[in-house]
């Protein structure tokens, strides 16, 4: 018997790879925030504003950009998206004035924004149910080692060669990954070089998807659905902690703990770190759950009530003295954070009609993406007002626990059919 390819895990690596470098090039300005905010004399609510620019254009972009991902498909889009945004990285390094940087950042924006929609495309075109959630861990896995793990490394750039060459470093990596992202990947199992026996793995749970009639399904339709808004909300809980950490982590260390940038860059590892295992285990668990009979929208519900719960330990982190203590309260916060973000794709595809996933994936990142305006200007604001970061780290708290009780008590299962898979007969008209 001929042994089954595994051509969908490579394909899976460059997803990683690329949700590593989009997650490094958001976090890039945090990295170089105290040296920017110092070259070009920004106040900390100015610093905020700045960080929050690249959100203005991203979130409005989720919504269009879920029907061009359905419509261009994953290969296409994925490669104009990362030139773009690389070059308007690599443009940040030659911006001298607040004006120039807020431009750059939404260009930027604009580039990133097809990035969650595409991964959830290729997720529903290359794995079968039950391996979904692995994958969207290693996406979410790939966030972690983007924004933390080369945290150090980007700082000791900026040390060294100072902030504008951090910036053309990083764009540099994605231009990279596209020429393998071009040489290696096709939109279906199909026309690549994987196995027939690993087609007909890939296809052997997708063949009820496959006969669902198309839906024509428009983004405000979905708003309908009770589903939807759990999700939605759910989303921007996480998104609060995940941005604010992204956006003011190694300031944060620098301003109020009184670190070195180094110090505050090796510091940053830690939260990331444990997101990072918090990604493949709740992408893990709740393919284990569906493994062991637990329906698919049970089993994603269980690890998205739980992760998002544990964000809510970003709170007592807020009233500690004790840098170490304080780091592993938001290391645990970060985990369940990406404990639960490793299921917020995967359930997309119990949710939407296969035709539509893309359209409600961009529509999810949209509303989850309003956080990325509010966060970081809301931070800086508050850090500046009440020289602390107290009160802003108890409100990402206090949001995160409102969607844990969404997914707990919310998201139901009310269209299941017997196999555990929610089809939403009313969406297939």
């Amino acid at each position: 018997m001929k042994k089954r390819s595994n051509v969908r895990w490579g394909v899976f690596t460059l997803v990683f790879l690329a949700t590593a470098i989009n997650y490094l090039d958001r976090s890039n300005m945090s990295v170089a925030g105290t040296t920017i905010m110092g070259d070009l004399h920004l106040s900390k609510v100015e610093f905020g504003v700045l960080s929050s620019a690249f959100f203005w254009s991203y979130t409005l972009m989720q919504i269009p950009v879920g029907a061009i991902v359905d419509r261009l498909g994953a290969r296409l889009t994925y490669a104009i998206a990362v030139i773009w945004w690389s070059l308007a990285q690599m443009g940040v390094a030659v911006a001298r004035s607040f004006g120039a940087l807020i431009g750059m950042r939404v260009l930027m924006g604009i580039g990133e924004a097809p990035v969650f929609p595409t991964n959830a495309r290729i997720i529903a075109d290359w794995l079968p149910s039950k391996e979904r959630g692995l994958a969207n861990g290693l996406s979410s896995m790939g966030m972690a080692v983007g924004a933390g793990l080369m945290t150090p490394v980007v700082a000791w750039i900026v040390e060294t060669f100072g902030w504008g060459v951090s910036f053309i470093v990083t764009g540099l990596l994605g231009l990279l990954w596209t020429l393998a992202w071009l040489v290696i990947f096709r939109n279906k199992p199909e026309d690549s070089n994987a196995s027939k026996e690993e087609i007909e793995y890939i296809r052997s749970e997708q063949l009820q998807e496959e006969v669902q009639p198309k839906s024509g399904f428009k983004w405000y339709q979905f708003l309908k659905k009770r589903n939807v808004w759990v999700l939605l909300y759910g989303l921007f809980a996480q998104d609060y902690l995940l941005f604010l950490i992204l956006t003011w982590l190694p300031t944060y260390l620098v301003v109020a703990k009184h670190m070195t940038l180094i110090k505050a860059g090796f510091n940053s590892i830690l939260p990331w770190v444990v997101a990072a295992i918090g990604a493949i285990v709740g992408g893990k668990l709740s393919d284990y759950l569906i493994q062991r009979g637990w329906s698919s929208i049970n089993a994603r519900r269980f690890v998205l009530t739980v992760g998002t719960l544990l964000c809510a330990v970003i709170i007592p982190a807020a009233f500690t003295e004790s840098i170490p203590l304080a780091l592993t309260l938001i290391s645990i916060a970060m985990g369940g954070m990406m404990l639960a973000n490793s299921n917020v794709w995967a359930v997309l595809a119990d949710i939407a009609p296969r035709d539509s996933i893309g359209i409600l994936s961009g529509l999810q990142n949209f509303v989850g993406n309003i956080s990325g305006w509010i966060a970081p200007i809301i931070t800086g604001y508050l850090a500046d007002k009440l020289h602390n970061f107290i009160l802003a780290l108890v409100i990402a708290g206090i949001v995160a626990i409102v969607g844990a009780i969404g997914y707990a008590f919310f998201l139901k299962n009310d269209d299941e059919n017997k196999n555990g898979a929610l089809i939403n007969n009313k969406f297939a008209k």
